[in-house]
């Protein structure tokens, strides 16, 4: 009968996948130390909460912060309209403007007058666009006395056709009928 007993043992274990009676869990002897020191730390807390909450205090929480939204929306808050600010500023900037003008124009004691105006000042006036004069009214002006005979005499002949030659002839006899 033992032989018998053993071929069924050998049977079953053979069906179930063991190679003996006794087997233990993977990794067993690796976190068995582990284990054993964190069950004592866990009987070792203190049985009585470290933390109370008030009674029936998740009922009410709700309840509380929908009172305290609903007093914080009543509140309004106040809007400071910018546009009332600006026109406050408005007589303070044209006081402000209408002193400095008149500051200016009170204050400024120095007087210009025509020989304080150079001729390259004139000349960058009419170069810029600002002058509107015509060579008739140019002419006008000039003196005749003024005029160098020196500088017509020291024009030479060559200078004198190079330019004749550059000027198309429409242009010199619009020049010469001015």
């Amino acid at each position: 009968m033992n032989e018998k007993l053993k071929h069924t043992i050998d049977f079953i274990n053979q069906q179930v996948g063991k190679d003996c009676g006794f087997s233990t869990p993977k990794n067993y002897f690796e976190e068995v130390e582990e284990t054993i020191n964190t069950s004592i730390f866990i009987d070792n807390l203190p049985k009585n909460k470290a933390f109370n909450t008030p009674d029936s205090y998740f009922d009410e929480i709700e309840a509380q912060i929908q009172s305290k939204l609903t007093t914080e929306q009543i509140t309004e808050t106040k809007v400071i309209s910018l546009r009332k600010r600006v026109l406050q500023y408005i007589p303070v900037a044209a006081a402000a403007s209408v002193l400095l003008f008149i500051g200016i124009n009170y204050f400024n004691t120095q007087k210009i007058t025509f020989e304080d105006i150079t001729i390259t000042d004139i000349e960058s006036w009419y170069e810029n666009g600002y002058g509107d004069i015509d060579n008739s009214e140019l002419a006008v002006t000039l003196n005749t006395s003024e005029l160098d005979e020196d500088i017509l005499a020291s024009i030479s002949d060559e200078t004198l056709e190079d330019y004749l030659d550059s000027v198309d002839t429409p242009t010199l006899i619009n020049e010469i009928e001015q």
